[in-house]
Parts: C-alpha cells; sequence; structure tokens
C-alpha cells in the first residue's frame, strides 16, 4: 500500500519539479529578449567598480554635475567586438549631447571615429556643432545644434580635459 502512495507521491513532485523548472528558463528567456539580463550585468559591473566604463561613466557623470551640468538620457550601444558608446543629453536637451565611446584599442579608435567624423576635431556647419576629444582608446563628442549652438563648449571642454588627464585609458 506504501508503494503505490510513494509513486504517486514522487510523480507529483517530479512534475512540480518539472514545471517550476520550466517557468525559472521562461523567465530567464524573458530577460534576454527585454535587455533586463543586460542591463542587471551592467549594473554590477558599474557597482563593483570594474572595468574603465563604470569608473568613467561615474567620472563623467560627477564632474559634469559639480559643473551645474547634469547629463540625462543615458543610452548605450555595444558592436559585439568589444567597443561600447554612451550617449547623454545635456540638462535633457536632444539639441545638447555627449558620445562617450571606448573602443578595444587606440588604432580600432583612429579606424572608427575617422570614418564617422573625418580627420577634423571640431566641425561646424549652419546647423550643427560637433568637437572632438580623442586619447588613447576613448573619443569623448560634444555635439549641438539649433539655436544655443555651442553653448556647453568651455564647460564640455573643462571635463573633457579633466577626465583624459586624470583617467587611465590604457
Amino acid at each position: 500500500m506504501y508503494k503505490p502512495l510513494a509513486l504517486l507521491l514522487a510523480c507529483v513532485l517530479l512534475i512540480a519539479a518539472v514545471g517550476c523548472d520550466k517557468h525559472t528558463v521562461i523567465k530567464k528567456e524573458t530577460k534576454l529578449y527585454n535587455f533586463d539580463s543586460y542591463s542587471e550585468g551592467n549594473i554590477r559591473a558599474q557597482s563593483q567598480g570594474k572595468g574603465l566604463n563604470g569608473q568613467l561613466l561615474n567620472e563623467l557623470q560627477l564632474t559634469f554635475g559639480a559643473k551645474k551640468v547634469p547629463l540625462t538620457h543615458e543610452m548605450y550601444a555595444e558592436d559585439g567586438r568589444g567597443n561600447i558608446s554612451y550617449m547623454f543629453y545635456i540638462r535633457g536637451n536632444p539639441q545638447q549631447y555627449i558620445n562617450l565611446h571606448v573602443f578595444t584599442d587606440e588604432k580600432e579608435r583612429i579606424k572608427r571615429i575617422h570614418n564617422w567624423y573625418g580627420d577634423q576635431n571640431r566641425i561646424d556647419t549652419q546647423k550643427m556643432h560637433t568637437v572632438i576629444y580623442s586619447h588613447n582608446r576613448a573619443s569623448l563628442i560634444y555635439t549641438s545644434s539649433g539655436k544655443d549652438k555651442g553653448m556647453y563648449d568651455k564647460q564640455v571642454h573643462e571635463v573633457f580635459n579633466s577626465l583624459l588627464n586624470r583617467m587611465d585609458f590604457k
């Protein structure tokens, strides 16, 4: 009499375990598709202070904040080859923004920046103003447009030079 009861109990436990495992797998897959896992990994890496990116992002935001120029709307993209780009609006204004590109090496930075912006460190057109600061494997780029074109040139120049002098980009 105990064997059928034990068999039934074992089957119920097995079904429950398989159901829970299936639910866990589905949750993990959902996190992958909506980039939650990627975001959680980045947050963990930044909070643990690992890598140049976390340290550089913290310094960038703190230094701009100290100059009363808050960075908002953080966005980032990774190209799958180890290069990563971050973009921030200045004071929430999409016409005033900075990009931070961190490349795998200096050679990659030179090639990519040349492809995107050409050989100039400053590009002024009737509608757009762009200033490019590069050092070793990082590039910091300020772009502005509209009636307030170049409005944060001084602050951005000071912050970028300060960061380049203090950070180890090797």
